[in-house]
Order: structure tokens, then C-alpha cells, then sequence
């Protein structure tokens, strides 16, 4: 079942359910109030139809809730969904708003320049996006590719909020499987300029995202690798070394690829790190410190 359709149904569903929960109760106040009105002969039948309207209102105040929860889990197994994974799909597209399928032609980029990994980037995309959606504007190779243009003029009017979470989903979209590859980070730069972020916002996604970078410019490279074998006279950098699992004497090549390992485990913006978060934040501080102390001293 699509998922758009699994949505409609969860929501006639609620509303079903919140129907029958009210005719439940209301069912349950009539029957009291006739079984109360029978209650004659005595003090003993007295007694005896009060206890069993307790019973029936006991009884039946729980019964909506239980019935609801039976009507919810036989839709779970139907639809292959549960009510919270439907719940933040709906959230999560809520958030994107009147941007939602502005988002799909320049999101279509960035998958063309990776198109091996089409089902990891359709795993990633459908927690906002539709199957229909997907293979209808993103992977469909007939798309126009104009619509980037026009979705990049519509996105750099919007305010900072709706660019900066376009951009974080770009951003992770790049490295669902080894990192981010140098044309798709030059594309992701092209995307940044092209929306109006100023200098402090594109350094600070530079810096967050630089260590799942797999590649540098060729410029980069040279400039880093002056004097590759750099004997270390500073003590203090030992733990530097001893936290990127090198030895002292390492190129400066071995410093960026246990840089970019070590990244590829800990980035908290990474799928698997979603609940380490706090945990995964104070390692990549760590990571960042030592790997700039060591790349300054070997320039």
C-alpha cells in the first residue's frame, strides 16, 4: 500500500474511531439510566441494579479504548506501518510546508550525480516524500531539468528556516552511503550561493560537513601535503594522533582518510547516530580539534 494512501486511511480511521467512541458512551449513560429506572422492590433490588450499573460503567468505559486499540493494530498489519512512523511522516511533511515539492527538482541534482545508490536515497527521502512523488519528479529521467532553476528562484525568496532545512537534507542526502563525493560538494556550494546564505551560514555547514568530504580539489591537496613526513616535536599533540588511531610520523594523506573514517562513525547528522546525538556532538568536537591541530602543524 503507498504510503499517501496509508495516511488517508489512518485519518478516516481516527475519525471513525472517535464517532464510535461517543456512540459507545452514549450507549453506556442510556443503558444505566434504564437499568436504574428498573431498579424497584426493595432495598435488595436496589442494591443489586446499582452494583450492576457500576459494573456496566466500568465495563464500558474501557471498552472504546480497547476496541480502538484492536482496530489500530489490525491496521498496523495491514498498512505494515505503525501509528508512530505514520504519525512522523505526517510531521515531517507538515514542517516542509508550501516548500514540499519545490524541494523535489533540486533534491533530482543531487541524486543524478549518485544514481548507484537510488535505493539508499529513496530509504532516505521517504520519511518526507512519497514513492509517486520520488519516481515521479526525482528519478524520472524525462523530468525537466528547467524546474531546478525555478524551484532555486522560489526557494532563495523563502526565509532562513525553510533555506537552512533544505539545505541539512541536502546535505545528508550527500552522504547516505561513504561521504560526500567532490562534485556533489561542489554542486551543494553552487546550491548554497545560488539561495542567498551569507558567509556565516555556508561556513558553518563547510565546517560541519568537510569531514564526510571523500575527495579534495587537486588545489586543496597540494596545499596540505607540504612537508608530508612531519616529525611531531610537541608532546601535546601525541593524544591528537592517539585519538585518530595514528602514529606520529603518518602522511598527511593517512591524517584525512582516518579523519574521514572516523567521521563516517560519529557525524550526528548520520542516520545511524540518531540516538547518540549528545554523544556523537562531543566526539566530532574531538575529532575536529585534533584533526585541525595536526593539519596546521604540517602546513
Amino acid at each position: 500500500m503507498k504510503i499517501e494512501e496509508i495516511v488517508r486511511q489512518k485519518k478516516r480511521l481516527d475519525i471513525a474511531i472517535v464517532f464510535l467512541q461517543f456512540g459507545l458512551y452514549g450507549f453506556t449513560f442510556l443503558f444505566v439510566g434504564l437499568v436504574q429506572s428498573l431498579s424497584f422492590g426493595g432495598s435488595s433490588f436496589q442494591d443489586f441494579f446499582t452494583a450492576l450499573s457500576i459494573i456496566l460503567l466500568i465495563l464500558m468505559f474501557f471498552s472504546p479504548f480497547v476496541l480502538s486499540e484492536v482496530l489500530y493494530a489490525r491496521f498496523e498489519m495491514k498498512c505494515g506501518m505503525t501509528r508512530e512512523q505514520i504519525a512522523s511522516f505526517r510531521s515531517k511533511r507538515a514542517e516542509l510546508g508550501k516548500c514540499l515539492l519545490q524541494y523535489l527538482p533540486i533534491i533530482r541534482e543531487i541524486c543524478k550525480l549518485n544514481e548507484d545508490l537510488r535505493e539508499e536515497q529513496m530509504q532516505f527521502l521517504s520519511e518526507w516524500f512519497s514513492e509517486d512523488e520520488l519516481e515521479t519528479h526525482v528519478f524520472q529521467k524525462t523530468e525537466s531539468d528547467s524546474k531546478f532553476e525555478e524551484a532555486i528562484d522560489f526557494m532563495s525568496m523563502r526565509n532562513i528556516r525553510e533555506r537552512r532545512k533544505l539545505m541539512e537534507m541536502l546535505f545528508k542526502l550527500s552522504v547516505v552511503e561513504v561521504g560526500i563525493h567532490n562534485d556533489e560538494w561542489k554542486l551543494l556550494m553552487d546550491i548554497m550561493a545560488q539561495l542567498n546564505f551569507n558567509k556565516h551560514y555556508q561556513e558553518y555547514f563547510k565546517n560541519r560537513y568537510s569531514s564526510l568530504r571523500t575527495e579534495y580539489d587537486e588545489y586543496e591537496s597540494k596545499k596540505e601535503s607540504k612537508n608530508e613526513q612531519y616529525p611531531s616535536y610537541y608532546s601535546g599533540l601525541k593524544n591528537y594522533y592517539d585519538l585518530l588511531g595514528l602514529e606520529e610520523n603518518c602522511s598527511v594523506e593517512e591524517i584525512k582518510r582516518a579523519y574521514h573514517s572516523l567521521a563516517l562513525q560519529h557525524h550526528p547528522d548520520l542516520p545511524k547516530n540518531a540516538g547518540r546525538i549528545e554523544e556523537s556532538e562531543e566526539m566530532m568536537t574531538k575529532i575536529n580539534e585534533a584533526y585541525e591541530k595536526l593539519m596546521r602543524r604540517r602546513n
